[in-house]
């Protein structure tokens, strides 16, 4: 029997959750010290990783600061921080607490304490307001001063950062209850739930111009479904659990899986157009440029493909990608599990121009 990398348990035990997912049989779990967010300004990346967020200079990879500037064994982080317009990152703690930290400063503090869960998943701040997704099910409408305008409920964990369509002011919530809610952005009415995927959603849906939403599920499937009332258009079967959703770029849906199976598919249709298993469980969403394709793998891959699934390069590092990587300027970011190269930078052509060390 193949080895299937379990990563939800991975992650369960990394995080101490009493949620478990018992459908998977034969694996063999290996281990990891954590689970860095990412996200980046023109100037700076924040990543969020065990005790703190920290800030790098992506000028040369220097620290910027810490938040809190002392790790706190009270405080764990997970999720993506959020950035606001008025210059603030919005991340959440394993604590149940949502914090705002000033991007300049490093300053910060609690923002709501209103969750009876964990974040896992990233912020996403639209239309003025801050939507927090969180274990307890719930999906918090917050407005920017942290105050809660809604919540809206689900049957299970939410461990997705949710997307908005500005089009129609609605915002579609994947949860591990295996479904997606699409909610009204002013009030949380639900406008409609889809039928049960056949498994948990952990990842971000894609949306496309024609109003079809995409998600990954752990039902070992691609789903496509009208935004507009939930309608199930297509499947496409993959050999492993989706994690992350997927990135669509023109009329491709480019994705990965947990057996290391790369797929590209034709985003109308739901027909493969090429897929690749260059090894090595794919957690992260993948990076898509004008030309090429960047991803990393589990087993400490980062890989490059043209958009014809030919490999330009692969490089090996001793840690694991988790988180898919980032275009900022002309580099590539990727975090990894290791707080010796927590944040590697990258050229296209795959040559490192340096790496981030949290130094204790």
């Amino acid at each position: 029997m193949k080895r299937k990398i379990n990563i939800t348990f991975l992650l369960l035990v990394v995080i101490a959750l009493s949620f478990t997912l018992s459908a998977c049989t034969g694996s063999a779990a290996s281990t990891a010290s954590g689970w860095a967010g990412l996200t980046t300004d023109e100037d700076t990346a924040y990543i969020a990783f065990n005790a703190q967020v920290v800030a790098v200079n992506l000028t040369n990879g220097t620290e910027r600061w810490r938040f809190p500037a002392e790790p706190d064994s009270k405080i764990t982080f997970y999720a993506d921080p959020a950035l606001t317009e008025d210059g603030r990152l919005i991340v959440g703690g394993y604590d149940n607490v949502l914090y705002s930290i000033n991007t300049d400063t490093g300053q910060g503090g609690p923002i709501f304490d209103g969750s009876g869960g964990r974040y896992i998943g990233g912020s996403l701040v639209a239309s003025e307001m801050i939507f927090a997704p969180s274990a307890d099910h719930n999906l918090y409408a917050l407005n920017l001063n942290g105050q809660e305008v809604w919540h809206f409920e689900t049957g299970e964990p939410l461990w997705a950062k949710p997307a908005i369509d500005q089009e129609c002011s609605c915002i579609f919530v994947p949860s591990m209850d295996h479904k997606v809610h699409a909610l009204d952005v002013i009030t949380g009415r639900l406008i409609w739930e889809s039928d049960d995927l056949g498994g948990a959603i952990v990842g971000t849906p894609a949306i496309s111009d024609d109003d079809v939403v995409y998600v990954g599920t752990f039902n070992k499937e691609l789903v496509a479904l009208e935004a507009g009332n939930g309608r199930e258009i297509w499947r496409f079967g993959t050999q492993d659990w989706v994690w992350s959703g997927p990135t669509l770029d023109d009329d491709t849906l480019y994705f990965g899986d947990l057996s290391g199976t790369f797929y590209a598919v034709n985003r109308q249709n739901g027909v493969s157009k090429w897929q690749i298993q260059p090894g090595g469980a794919i957690v992260g969403k993948p990076l898509v440029t004008e030309e090429n394709i960047y991803f990393g793998t589990e087993n400490g891959s980062l890989i490059a493909l043209d958009k014809n699934g030919s490999i330009l390069w692969n490089q090996p590092y001793q840690s694991e990608f988790h988180h898919g990587p980032v275009m900022d300027g002309d580099a590539i970011l990727a975090t990894t599990s290791d707080p010796e190269t927590l944040l590697i930078a990258i050229d296209p052509s795959g040559v490192q121009k340096w790496s981030f060390t949290l130094v204790k």
